[in-house]
């Protein structure tokens, strides 16, 4: 339990080499607890705007980081903010919400000052832009842990809502792959628990997104309005699009929306779920048309399907099956498939069915089948969208049918 003593500070013998001297601290919290340094760790502007310093807990000898927040107006919002980051936050104890320790509004400089705990590989949007390879497990990993945290908050009576979430204020621990939701309170209260699922479903198109895209994105949270329609048509792989699309309810269809619970069991988040992976492999110049690869697996096989579209409405396909098992028995299936009269349930189901496999290996076959067909001929239209009782040839890019 964190006091909130009056601190004295013990100033060892001082070193020339010293990174840090006294003459490099910026500011003390009124109790001398907690001390800021000048580095910046990260801004964020808006209505209510925030720097994030590096600072030190002088009480536990750790490292922690000093917010620095101003309002439009700080003499009639400043209180009520303090107010409500110290009742809001300091209860909170969940793995995936940082830490707030302490909150204090200074009038001399017209801030608010909010303690928190430190996260030292900064907010996801910036460690996405860093690292611009990163698989789909990653994704879903931070994907889980963002919605048990908005979980978490939308379970208290009353539910805690958000409001303002964004790649900008959920942080990481690059070392060990921990995400946690920041920024609370900063945001008058909402009482729509989707308005947090809308915010969440644009934060994973963000993460899925090229860095130019991201750009986009992220200027939409600045005011300028992002058409996600545009963004979800360069999201290809099928589960994924689906995924985000369930986030991406208007706040105002109420009925409509997804809670976190359901999302939270969404087969796209399911840590057994396949990772589908692609690669183009490039054949001769003279080909026009590129062979194409997916892959997946399970606990039990290795499957990988490569196919090339022929003349009209067909693909040839060859689906490999790798038995992981320990008999290390490679089965190989060639066949063609008609976009016209052909469906990949149908053809996934005879085929476990004469080879023997489980049944829920159909759907995956399904979905490599998908992925890859859907590459070949962009206006094929996927199987999940047939038995929804679309009657169009054509699949919308966006919604799936």
């Amino acid at each position: 339990m964190r006091s909130e003593e009056n601190f004295a500070l013990f100033s060892p013998m001082k070193d020339s080499n010293d990174e840090y001297e006294d003459t490099e601290i910026a500011e003390k919290s009124p109790n001398g607890r907690y001390i800021r340094y000048n580095e910046v760790l990260g801004r964020e502007f808006g209505a209510t705007s925030k720097i994030a310093y590096k600072g030190f807990d002088v009480g536990d000898g750790m490292e922690v980081t000093w917010n620095k927040l101003r309002v439009n107006d700080l003499s009639k919002a400043a209180e009520q903010v303090e107010e409500r980051l110290n009742t809001l936050l300091k209860p909170l104890r969940h793995k995936n919400i940082i830490k707030s320790y302490s909150t204090w509004v200074d009038h001399e400089t017209g801030s608010i000052n909010v303690i928190t705990e430190s996260f030292t590989s900064g907010n996801l949007r910036e460690f996405r832009k860093k690292h611009r390879s990163v698989d789909v497990v990653a994704i879903k990993n931070w994907a889980r842990q963002i919605l048990q945290g908005l979980c978490y908050l939308h379970t208290h009576d009353p539910p805690i809502i958000h409001g303002d979430l964004t790649c900008g204020n959920i942080f990481i621990n690059g070392n060990t792959g921990e995400v946690k939701i920041g920024g609370l309170g900063l945001k008058e209260e909402e009482n729509n628990p989707s308005v947090d699922l809308y915010a969440f479903g644009i934060c994973m198109l963000e993460l899925v997104s090229s860095a130019s895209e991201c750009l986009k994105i992220e200027e939409g949270h600045k005011g300028n309005k992002v058409d996600t329609r545009i963004l979800l048509e360069k999201v290809k792989d099928i589960q994924v699009r689906q995924f985000i699309e369930k986030c991406l309810v208007p706040a105002s269809y109420i009925m409509g929306s997804s809670s976190v619970e359901e999302l939270l069991k969404h087969p796209f988040l399911e840590k057994n779920r396949t990772s589908l992976a692609m690669d183009m492999v490039k054949e001769a110049d003279c080909h026009p048309v590129s062979v194409m690869e997916f892959k997946a697996l399970n606990e039990r096989n290795e499957f990988r399907l490569t196919g090339e579209r022929r003349d009209g409405n067909s693909a040839s396909l060859v689906l490999r099956i790798a038995d992981l098992c320990g008999r290390r028995r490679v089965t190989n299936i060639e066949f063609e498939f008609c976009v016209d009269t052909d469906t990949t349930i149908s053809v996934a189901g005879e085929m476990v069915q004469e080879l023997g496999l489980p049944m829920e290996d159909v759907t995956l076959i399904v979905e490599l089948m998908d992925n890859l067909i859907i590459k070949l001929v962009p206006c094929w239209m996927p199987s999940f969208a047939r038995f929804n009782g679309v009657k169009r040839s054509y699949v919308d890019p966006i919604f799936g049918f």
